[in-house]
């Protein structure tokens, strides 16, 4: 059902082949073809630059990156000199999370050595695919030395921000502001960083500097504009003055929650009801990940309560289930789960896709805040312009919201639409444990909704509520606990799957002990470190094999790293899969190596086919499973050793009648504490309780 006609249906579209490219990165190939046909010294003119620039703008789904990369590769290859259209190659990889995003910005970091934004885009796209570790290693090696050059060590400080290494970046920050070769065009952009980092009390200290050194510049001048037009806005949105003015860009969003709480009035103080009527889910996108697919469970769920007119926790639901995603076309796999809710009959809504204010500014719920907009997170402006109004027209008993991202984008906006009861569901650790997801405003937004009436916040895992509790200050017991619930996955394969069996199978044997694994390949799971307890347990018996069931930026180098330990005959990559049950049932033992959980589901699953695992305490790991009764957990997130993950898995070896046993009993267990039923009862009480 459609909210009140004003969503249209998204969709699902086979993922599109986007631009082959050969050898080379697709701008170096292009760079090369355009110098080839002599066109080294063709120079762009503005219009040009502009067209590329708004074509790129325009791209809104994966579906359009085809066309307008290639649009861009033609400006490459007419204009190879020009930085500008190479950067705007990169940009449009960049909007769908494409990793071949890395390449090009080597390639232009090589061709454009001086380019302040390559490498900084090199270290970006490095530290998302390996790590923060090798996002160090790379920058050691960028900078052997800190640079005594303004413009390069304004590079090296901005490197630093990239690395969450805000202190030094800090202190990097005041020498420049201390050296006397420091341009005024350094100035403004150092000014410029403190305004995105949302402290224009010091950008307007260093505005202030550049004036005392070069007098009113253009750069100067421009700068300390924008500088003293900030600081007077946001002072004046958040009725305060300079004494309140170090921290304005929270103040600013705390002064607009106060409205939208003053304007929802005391509607979330409800009284308790025995029913469950329309309710609307929200997340960023469908993707593979464990929260879509709890969504999933839990919207596919309700509406087959719906449909058999079936009670839960002695609860009706009467509806209709809404889900809202920002969009199931921003990058490759986001509509992972679309097609469960196409079989269920559940319309799924993007508002990334949908008009500002539904086509009605001047009655839109949020009409008293647009002076604001520039002042607050992109993320919170796009729901509250995209979703207000939305879910004001939809008059929604609940909306759930979905994430640490979704709370930021649209709590908000359902505190504008007046929803009485707003769910904020987190996962893992709280932003201020995970640095590359660190928000600074992600405080001011979590504490201002628990303020209002009929907000409550829910967990997947003790762990991550005691960690949120902790972080807001909550009294124990504020954050709500619901298990992942889950059911068994079906085991059968499609043929390709079966033919991929049947080879592992032939180049080592389905008797030996088999360890497997389904993870995305990143740095959070370390499927390198994963492959060295793989190697540990090899050298001690030769009638082990692995099969690792995943995608991610690191399966090259997983694979090479399998090759480089001499086991790359006995560990097989299948790849993303849709059969991961038929794989768990060729499993003996299940190793996850995570840094970062919430309540991974992936452990639950292997208790349910029946497998012993061992994993690090990451987040809730070890509330996922029976210590001694259906698995190990090691003593330490960070300090795993391959030799004593080699040791807990050997301690599950079973064969027979003893495994089958062993099975038997993780399955039961497992199936107790995880059911959908069992979740979809306490979902209901943070609903209606």
């Amino acid at each position: 059902m459609a909210l009140f006609g004003l969503f249209r249906r998204a969709e699902v579209e086979a993922e599109p082949q986007i631009l082959a490219d050969t050898g080379a990165d697709l701008v170096t190939n292009a760079v090369r073809k355009g110098l080839r046909e002599g066109r080294a010294e063709t120079r762009a003119t503005t219009a040009e630059i502009n067209r590329a620039r708004d074509r790129v703008a325009a791209v809104r789904r994966v579906t359009d990156m085809p066309e307008a990369l290639a649009k861009v590769l033609e400006d490459v290859g007419r204009h190879p000199r020009e930085e500008r259209f190479q950067q705007l190659a990169a940009r449009v990889l960049e909007r769908f999370q494409d990793p071949r995003a890395l390449a090009v910005w080597r390639g232009i970091d090589e061709r454009f050595p001086a380019s302040r934004e390559a490498y900084l885009r090199v270290l970006r796209w490095t530290i998302r695919i390996d790590g923060f570790d090798a996002g160090r290693e790379l920058n050691d090696r960028r900078f052997e030395q800190e640079p005594t050059d303004p413009v390069r060590l304004l590079v090296f400080a901005r490197s630093l921000l990239e690395l969450k290494d805000f202190e030094e970046a800090e202190r990097v920050f005041s020498e420049l502001v201390e050296m006397k070769e420091t341009s005024d065009t350094v100035l403004a952009e150092l000014a410029r960083i403190y305004l995105t980092l949302g402290q224009p009390m010091r950008a307007r200290e260093i505005a202030t500097l550049g004036q005392e050194r070069y007098g009113a510049t253009r750069r100067i001048a421009e700068v300390t504009e924008r500088v003293e037009r900030d600081i007077a806005a946001l002072q004046n949105l958040a009725s305060v003055g300079d004494g309140g003015a170090s921290h304005l860009p929270n103040r600013v969003i705390e002064r607009v929650f106060e409205i939208a709480r003053e304007q929802r009035g005391d509607v979330g103080a409800r009284e308790h009801r025995d029913f469950l009527g329309p309710v609307v889910l929200i997340n960023g996108s469908l993707g593979s990940g464990g929260a879509e697919r709890q969504l999933t469970n839990t919207a596919v769920r309700l509406q087959e309560a719906i449909d058999a007119g079936r009670r839960i926790g002695g609860r009706d639901v009467i509806g209709p289930v809404h889900v809202l995603c920002r969009s199931l076309h921003s990058r490759a796999g986001a509509d992972f789960f679309a097609p469960q809710f196409e079989e269920a009959g559940l319309i799924v809504h993007e508002y990334a896709e949908m008009p500002e204010f539904v086509g009605r500014p001047r009655h839109s719920c949020v009409r008293e805040v647009v002076e604001f907009f520039d002042h607050i997170p992109p993320q919170m402006r796009e729901g509250l312009v995209c979703t207000a109004d939305i879910l004001r027209h939809a008059a929604p008993d609940v909306v759930h919201i979905w994430q640490d991202g979704s709370v930021l984008a649209t709590g908000l906006a359902a505190l504008f639409a007046g929803v009485p009861r707003i769910v904020l569901g987190v996962r893992t650790l709280p932003p201020t444990d995970r640095a590359e997801r660190n928000k600074p405003e992600y405080e001011a937004v979590y504490r201002s909704l628990l303020a209002a009436p009929g907000v409550v916040m829910v967990a997947n895992s003790h762990a991550a509520a005691r960690r949120y509790e902790s972080w807001l200050s909550l009294p124990t017991g504020t954050v709500r606990v619901i298990p992942n619930g889950l059911a068994a996955l079906p085991t059968e394969g499609d043929e390709a799957t079966l033919e991929m069996a049947r080879a592992f199978d032939a180049r080592t044997s389905p008797d030996w002990f088999t360890i497997g694994s389904v993870m995305r390949l990143d740095d959070n799971k370390r499927p390198l470190l994963w492959l060295d307890a793989a190697a540990a347990l090899v050298a001690r018996r030769p009638d082990v094999r692995f099969v690792v069931v995943g995608d991610g930026p690191l399966r090259q180098k997983a694979i090479r790293h399998a090759e480089d330990l001499g086991i790359a005959d006995r560990v097989l990559f299948t790849g993303r899969s849709s059969h991961v049950g038929h794989w768990l049932t060729r499993m003996d033992a299940f190793l996850l190596l995570s840094r970062h959980e919430g309540l991974p589901n992936v452990l639950i699953e292997a208790q349910f086919a029946g497998i012993p695992v061992v994993t690090t305490p990451a987040g809730g790991a070890a509330e996922t499973l029976e210590i001694g009764v259906s698995g190990t957990l090691l003593k330490s997130v960070d300090d795993v050793d391959p030799e004593v993950v080699a040791d807990a898995l050997l301690t599950w070896e079973r064969r027979g009648a003893e495994r089958t046993a062993l099975a038997e009993r993780i399955r039961e267990r497992a199936l107790e504490r995880f059911s959908i039923e069992r979740m979809l009862e306490l979902t209901m009480d943070a609903y209606l309780d």
